[in-house]
């Protein structure tokens, strides 16, 4: 059983591939940003200089330019609908225990009952532990219909709702987050270390440094499930059955040789349910119920 109570420590070992596999994470995203494409949106942001020049040629041979390289972006890649131009992290670490977790979803229930929103809002925010990716794309589909509306109103010297146009344009940046719940790398990095160190023939204390990644690996993936990260009902389920099987093989005299492969796998499996970019949470509406 894992205690509520006492959070066990991470291994220096795990904190480090942990450290590396957040960078990993971050660096894979980064890689994807497209400089045509931040140069592209830099130009449209320019135009609104050239607008309050009131120069109506140089606006129309900006606004040209700009919708070339778009022709061009486009042409190299026809199926592309966004290309990312800026990529952000932030973390947010929830330093307790299984007990504070539950304590705290009570505190938070309990505020909201008494109409006090904006307290059990600032709980909610802290309540997590992930690393958050935040992509910011160019919707190269829909960009050049839009940059063409402005023509019409640079023509007819029209630059004040020129600008306008061009600030909805800007805004129409696509915004796509990535969650990557802290707990459930943290839990797959302890199995990935402890792969590496089993044996076909273990000694106690091997099997004890087996037994502490373990049980680092099921605790973290309990606040995982307290946290909400996945399915709480189906995710951790399989995850906890093989737990269990490992744990038995360690009370034993087994050899230890290849008993996280499985649990390794599905681990990885679950981790890369996450790794996909979604449009940030909207809030909920009367008319959409």
């Amino acid at each position: 059983m894992v205690d509520k109570n006492k959070r066990l420590e991470e291994s220096k070992e795990v904190t480090k591939q942990v450290q590396d596999a957040k960078d990993n994470y971050v660096q894979k995203e980064d890689n994807k940003v497209n400089q045509e494409a931040v140069n592209i949106v830099n130009l449209v942001a320019d135009v609104i200089t050239v607008l309050d020049k009131k120069d109506k040629d140089e606006a129309i041979k900006a606004i040209e330019n700009i919708l070339g390289k778009l022709e061009v972006l486009i042409a190299k890649d026809p199926k592309l609908k966004l290309i990312p131009i800026n990529v952000q992290e932030q973390v947010v670490d929830y330093p307790g225990t299984l007990s504070d977790i539950e304590v705290t979803k009570d505190t938070v229930i309990s505020l909201i009952e008494e109409g006090e929103v904006q307290k059990a809002r600032d709980i909610m925010l802290n309540l997590a532990s992930e690393i958050d990716i935040y992509v910011s794309s160019l919707p190269v589909l829909t960009y050049p219909d839009a940059i063409k509306a402005i023509i019409p109103l640079i023509d007819e010297e029209k630059f004040e709702e020129a600008k306008e146009v061009i600030y909805k344009v800007l805004d129409t940046i696509v915004l796509e987050k990535i969650v990557l719940p802290l707990p459930i790398l943290r839990a797959e990095q302890a199995i990935i270390a402890a792969s590496k160190l089993t044996k076909d023939k273990d000694n106690q204390e091997d099997k004890d440094k087996l037994k502490e990644l373990l049980a680092y690996a099921k605790e973290q993936l309990v606040i995982a499930q307290a946290l909400g990260y996945g399915n709480v009902n189906e995710d951790y389920k399989t995850l906890s059955e093989e737990i269990e099987k490992i744990e038995k093989i360690l009370s034993g005299n087994e050899s230890t040789k290849d008993i996280f492969e499985t649990l390794k796998s599905k681990l990885s499996t679950f981790m890369s349910t996450f790794n996909k970019p979604k449009e940030p949470t909207k809030m909920p509406r009367k008319e959409d119920k």
